[in-house]
């Protein structure tokens, strides 16, 4: 009885959690009629004009390629930065060590926010808003922590044997990180690429201060589909799909060492 209980239980999370999700996908395929139609519409003809209309936008169009462009770039720095980082830490003496940590910690807890402001009144004076490097810059300061404290806990599951026996061969700490900790450890790192990409596509709030026209990204273009004479709820919804649809494709086929990578995260982090 508790076990039945128990699935009960895990069957009414998942329908809470996974609704959403679906009301977005379906309602994106709905005419305006069939979607808020009472009672509810659950057999109807599937239309694509939602999504002919969002693709027929250049302004979703740009801001899909600045997604990609700053997503990608910020989280290929962030893990290089990371992985020195993590590696240089990894080979320090313990007390050493945990304290620089606790210092990586600190800033991976620090609100954004701080971070912002500043940024935002220096890009203003050096007349640098609504460019990509800038936000590639803040999105790659912001993912390092992170990336640093993930990659830690892959660098600590290669034995100390593999640095020390490459250290007799005479090799040099870059030689050893390039040629013994980065392959070991290359499932790890693709992991902390993932997420920080994750973290970084889905990001709204410092996307909407720091981009402008060109560097909008694909969270603040949607909002566009929110106008004074109402909200768009097909387009919307469409955007909305589309914009799920590469994180949760990229997300599935490597499931195994993103949550490997978050478990181990959490439980060392």
């Amino acid at each position: 009885m508790r076990k039945m209980a128990f699935y009960i239980a895990i069957l009414a999370l998942i329908v809470v959690v996974l609704f959403p999700l679906y009301w977005v996908v379906v309602t994106s395929v709905k005419t305006t009629k069939d979607a808020f139609a009472i009672p509810p519409v659950w057999f109807f003809e599937p239309t694509w004009e939602n999504y002919q209309r969002v693709l027929n936008n250049g302004v979703f169009i740009r801001a899909f390629m600045n997604s990609v462009l700053i997503s990608i770039t910020a989280s290929a720095i962030s893990v290089a930065i990371g992985a020195l980082v993590a590696y240089g830490l990894v080979a320090q003496e313990e007390p050493v060590r945990r304290s620089n940590e606790k210092f990586v910690l600190s800033l991976r807890i620090a609100p954004p926010l701080i971070f912002i402001i500043p940024t935002y009144f220096l890009a203003a004076q050096l007349k640098l808003l609504n460019n990509h490097w800038v936000i590639i810059a803040v999105y790659a300061f912001i993912n390092v922590p992170f990336a640093i404290s993930l990659l830690i806990t892959f660098f600590e599951d290669i034995p100390k044997e593999l640095r020390d026996a490459a250290k007799v061969d005479g090799a040099r700490e870059l030689t050893i990180f390039w040629n013994v900790f980065l392959p070991v450890a290359k499932g790890g790192i693709v992991a902390t690429m993932i997420l920080c990409v994750l973290f970084t596509w889905n990001e709204f709030f410092i996307a909407l201060v720091l981009t402008g026209r060109d560097t909008q990204t694909l969270p603040v273009s949607i909002t566009s589909f929110l106008t004074f004479q109402g909200v768009q709820w097909g387009p919307l919804t469409a955007a909305a799909t589309l914009v799920m649809l590469p994180m949760l494709v990229l997300g599935m086929l490597v499931q195994g060492q993103v949550v490997r990578g978050m478990s181990l995260g959490s439980i060392k982090g």
